[in-house]
């Protein structure tokens, strides 16, 4: 539980840091990384887009919000000192909680297996992701990777991107969970930019079947579906990258779903560029 005292002293900080985050939402572009279910490589696409986002030049942070069941640190090979559990109890600031990951990006975990991260609500999970936001500079791109569902704590978080990647897999109860998630999160935030992610395929047609089927669907229940789709193909690359502990973007030789990876990374840069200049930055 958390300590009042610790909440009281914290209280006028807290709505410093808040508005702070406003302000720098309207600067740094935000993507918010979600799926219905688990096990549909979230993760993997988080860590590799910020990976190859760094790599045309981004300053990235990414930020594992899976609250009490962070894996970024795990993909990416590295141990943080300290976590956003560490912040919630007041231990250290939320900027001495940022480490550097090989690849020119920084990380901020929440740790793993914390019960007080598992049983954050939605409030106090923005509030520790406003502060996380704080932290960015002009012009930087947060990955944030949620956790799967569409529970409140998750909702919340999304509520706060520029853009939210959902990822589904061909698997009927992925896709299944990929609506449920779509359809709380449409109905939360109308005007949303949804990027669909279609991983695990087996061809480019099935990921636009998949895509046009679950965007028709969404249209004719929902009033609207997402802006636009992107394909990822079923690779076991990816599975060797996650036991070695290395983001697939890293490893040596040629993989599949690299230049998929790549394609994702590319269109993404372009949205963010062009979001600048409409932002006048």
């Amino acid at each position: 539980m958390i300590d009042q005292a610790y909440a009281l002293r914290t209280l006028v900080r807290d709505r410093a840091t808040c508005a702070e985050a406003e302000e720098r939402r309207a600067q740094v572009y935000t993507v918010a990384v979600t799926s219905g279910k688990g096990g549909v490589g979230k993760t993997s696409l988080a860590v590799n887009l910020s990976l190859l986002l760094a790599r045309f030049g981004r300053r990235v942070r990414l930020v594992d919000a899976d609250f009490g069941l962070s894996n970024a640190e795990v993909l990416l090979g590295v141990a943080p000192v300290h976590t956003l559990s560490d912040v919630l109890r007041g231990e250290v600031d939320i900027r001495s909680a940022w480490i550097d990951v090989p690849g020119g990006i920084k990380l901020l975990s929440s740790g793993s297996g914390l019960e007080e991260m598992a049983n954050l609500d939605g409030p106090e999970g923005v509030r520790l992701m406003n502060q996380a936001l704080s932290c960015a500079l002009d012009g930087d791109v947060v990955v944030i990777d949620t956790a799967p569902g569409i529970d409140e704590p998750v909702v919340s978080l999304l509520a706060l991107a520029d853009e939210v990647m959902v990822v589904t897999t061909p698997e009927p109860t992925s896709i299944t969970d990929a609506y449920a998630a779509l359809k709380v999160l449409i109905s939360r935030s109308p005007y949303a930019d949804v990027t669909l992610v279609a991983n695990c395929c087996t061809s480019p047609a099935q990921a636009s079947s998949l895509a046009e089927a679950l965007n028709s669907v969404c249209r004719r229940f929902l009033g609207r579906g997402f802006q636009r789709y992107e394909y990822l193909p079923s690779d076991a690359a990816v599975g060797r990258a996650v036991r070695s502990q290395k983001p697939v973007v890293t490893v040596p030789g040629k993989s599949a779903v690299e230049p998929w990876l790549r394609r994702i990374a590319i269109r993404l840069e372009e949205r963010v560029r062009d979001w600048s200049s409409r932002s006048g930055r």
